[in-house]
This record gives structure tokens, sequence and C-alpha cells, in this order.
């Protein structure tokens, strides 16, 4: 856990509020006033490099002020000429992808008017959120079928699960696609009764608690009953798709249940903190909580409150490094790019050809993090699972198709190989494109289900296993 927070001071970690708004992937500005734009961008960069002091820093601060939409028409802090004006484009970036950072890992939020049919909506809200949904496997009809609904600026959890309730549909996350596939609400296994509640970007789902007979010790050969039973509740957590969670931190003691007239129940292990990894995916996680309750306490349903925090990777830059093929020959190499609190450097490109006029390129990068020390040592696997691609003139992407290797794990860098097969062109046709996260932040989720519903399981007669007595308020 200490490595974890040190992790956190050393990556400049962000506390939001309560909750991944995520910027919304929204249509594009009209063309008119993605000019203007434009042209202010063009003339606050000149100002950058005014006579006057005064002159420098006003077009600085404005440019600052433009938001995070005027990133994409900033230069490359490393190719422009005057140093004063790279110092100042470096400052600018940084605020803006920071700002970007901790607007990508807040609720995105759609609209859609209820003539809309299901399939074009699917297709919309996937645009809209950046989140992917696959429905692939719904019949024709009902894809046709009008949402019937309007949503207007819904967070994407509310409306995905009220589309799913008129329609008759359910989702279950498709690892393949890094989203979620819906199908038929009848189709597979049977829905069951949960309880959910929402936080921001994340779906915060309670599974029917499981009431438990609690074996307190043996006495003379005998197993004796204790006066108290163990409650078992297992919470669902699951993060719009788009976002790559990295750890789930929670204390026992931050995280409330509550019985009949508002009884507080004690947990089993009241002083435990726990830090889980994730799969960095989207896929849901999985959290198991259990509490001691009286045998006398009535009622069939719990109240579930607290805060988790999700340490997540955020403010996704792309990073092209272009001249590969000079690269290749030795002297394009050791180019480096930053954005935000990461370097990524372009060390070797090996070209090798195949048969039928096609080749091979392997690209070597090092990778570093403003990070280092054992914290880094402890938590930068999430750094070999960045994404990567060539990209060619015509903008058209090439994924990696040969696998990666690593080559280099030291004190704040990790460096990698990756391997593309079967390239139909010359390098000199394509750019390598490296997906950098800017920030680690620090998300917490405050949740709140008024009604989790309560089941009874009983223990096998036949088992010799204990639950370690510990003694209730």
């Amino acid at each position: 856990m200490r490595n974890l927070r040190r992790l956190m001071a050393l990556l400049a970690v962000t506390a939001l509020p309560p909750m991944p708004a995520a910027t919304p992937v929204v249509a594009a500005e009209p063309a008119e006033h993605a000019a203007d734009l434009e042209h202010i961008v063009r003339r606050l960069l000149g100002e950058l490099a005014g006579e006057t002091r005064a002159e420098r820093a006003g077009a600085e601060k404005r440019l600052v002020e433009l938001g995070p939409r005027v990133l994409p028409l900033l230069p490359p802090p490393e190719l422009l000429p005057s140093v004063s004006v790279r110092e100042a484009v470096r400052r600018v970036r940084f605020e803006l992808e920071r700002t970007a950072a901790q607007e990508s890992v807040r609720a995105s939020r759609l609209t859609l008017e209820s003539t809309t049919p299901l399939g074009r909506s699917l297709a919309e809200i996937a645009r809209q959120t950046a989140n992917r949904l696959d429905g692939h496997l719904l019949p024709e009809d009902r894809l046709q079928q009008p949402i019937d609904m309007d949503l207007k600026s819904i967070p994407f959890w509310q409306a995905l699960d009220g589309l799913c309730a008129r329609l008759k549909l359910r989702y279950e996350y498709d690892a393949g696609i890094r989203g979620l596939k819906l199908v038929p609400a009848g189709a597979g296994k049977a829905p069951h009764q949960t309880a959910v509640c929402y936080a921001g970007a994340f779906r915060v789902e309670a599974l029917p608690a499981e009431r438990t007979p609690r074996i307190a010790g043996r006495r003379r050969g005998q197993r004796a009953r204790s006066p108290d039973e163990l409650l078992k509740v297992t919470v669902v957590l699951l993060p719009e798709p788009r976002l790559r969670p990295l750890f789930l931190q929670f204390a026992a003691s931050e995280i409330t249940a509550r019985a009949g007239d508002q009884l507080k129940l004690m947990p089993f292990s009241p002083e435990a903190d726990y830090e889980l990894p994730l799969r960095e995916s989207g896929a849901p996680a999985q959290i198991q909580l259990e509490y001691f309750i009286p045998k006398s306490a009535a009622g069939t349903a719990i109240e579930l409150s607290g805060k988790l925090r999700c340490t997540t990777a955020a403010g996704h830059e792309l990073i092209r490094f272009t001249d590969l093929e000079k690269a290749e020959a030795g002297g394009g190499a050791n180019v480096a790019r930053r954005r935000g609190g990461v370097t990524v450097a372009l060390n070797k490109v090996r070209v090798s050809r195949a048969s039928a006029g096609r080749q091979e390129a392997r690209i070597q990068v090092t990778v570093t993090y403003d990070a280092g020390g054992p914290a880094f040592e402890s938590h930068r696997a999430w750094i070999l699972h960045n994404e990567v691609f060539l990209e060619d003139r015509a903008g058209k992407r090439v994924e990696l198709n040969g696998g990666s290797e690593t080559t280099l794990q030291e004190d704040g860098a990790v460096g990698i190989e990756y391997r593309f097969v079967d390239l139909p062109a010359s390098l000199r046709d394509f750019a390598f494109v490296y997906v950098a996260p800017t920030l680690i932040v620090d998300v917490p989720i405050e949740f709140e289900i008024q009604s989790v519903p309560i089941g009874r399981k009983s223990p096998d007669p036949n088992s010799n296993e204990e639950i370690p007595k510990r003694s209730p308020p």
C-alpha cells in the first residue's frame, strides 16, 4: 500500500471530486468554427514570440483558457526552432493535457432522439462516449426498432441501463472488443436480483448478500453455533469500457453496511486495507465484503455505502514518429517526444525483407514516466500494454500483429521492442504512433445502495471448516 501511495505522489496524482465527465466524443465543430479556432491559435503562437513580456504572457494565458480542444492545433514543442516559444508551448501543452486527463475519467454523456432505431443508437452511443458496443447478436427487427425514449445529456450507464430495461436487453463485457456485447434479455444465463447505483463513470452493483450460520468453535467434540451470523456481500464495479483502471483501493472502515432499523454491522476485518490490481480493460472487478449480523436481526435487505478509490491511466496522447526509414539508417534514432508526464524515445528501427515484396519491422522505444524507485518497480506492468500502431499517409492504421518484448527495465523506464509483420510497403510510407496516458489519476468512487437483498446459505454439515471467531461490537 505504501508503494502505491508513493507512486501516486511521484506521478502527481490528481484527486478528483466524486466522479470516467470524460470528454465525450462528439460531432466535429462546424467548419467555420474550426477555421476560426485555428486562426486564433496561429495568432497566439505568433504572439508567444512577441517583443514584450506582457504580450508573450498574455498569449500563453489565452491558449490555456481555450482549453484542451486546441491540443491538436499546437505544434510538438520539439519541432519549434525558438527556445522561448518551445518552452511556452510545452507549458501550455502540460496544462491542457492535465485538464484533458482529468476530464477523461468523468462520466461520459449522450443524447438520442426517441425515433432513432436501436442499431443506429448503439453506433451513436459509441461515437459520443468512445465506449464500444456490439449488437451483432441482436435480431435485425430488434435493431430496426426505435428506442422510444428521449435521452438528453444522460450519463452513459444510466442511459444504457434504461435502454436495456425498455427494450428487454442485457449486456456483458467482451474482452475481444474491450467493450460491451448486447444480447436479448432472455438469452443465456438467467438474470438475478441486484441492487445498482452510479458513481460517475462507474456502475456499482451489489449481488444478493448471503447470510450464513457461523461456527464459533468446538466444545467437547461438538461445534457450537455463534449468536452472530456471517453476511457476505459481493460488489461488482464496472467502469466505462473506454477507461484503463489499474488498481482498486479501499479500507473496510470506509464501507458501511446497515440492517433492519439502521443497525450498523461490524466488518469481519475492521482494520483491513485492500489493494487490488485490475485488468486495465474496463472488465468488471469484484470485491467481497464480510460482516457480522446478529441472528436476531430482522429484515430481508441491507443498505451499503462507502468509498473506493480507483487508480486510472488517463489523458491518452498520440505520439508520432516519422522518418522511420531514416531511423533505420541510424540518422533518426534516439529521437524523444515528451507529453505531459511521459517521454517516449525512438531508439532503433530494423527491417528485414520477406517474400513477395513484404517486410518485417522491429521498432524499439523507451518509455519513461516522471517516477522512479521501488514504487515504479512494483506498478509498471500496465505500461507494457499501451497501444501502438503504424499509420500510412492516408491515415489508415496497421495494428501491432507480431507481438512485443521487453528490452529494458530500470528505475523509471521501460524499453520495448514492437514487431510488425507482413508490411506491404516501405517504411517511408508509415509513421509509428505510441498512445501514452499522460497522467495517473486517483478517482474516488462514492456509492450508496439502498436495498441489497439478503438470502440465506446453510453451511455443509459434513464440512470441518471453521470460521474464525471474532467478537461483535
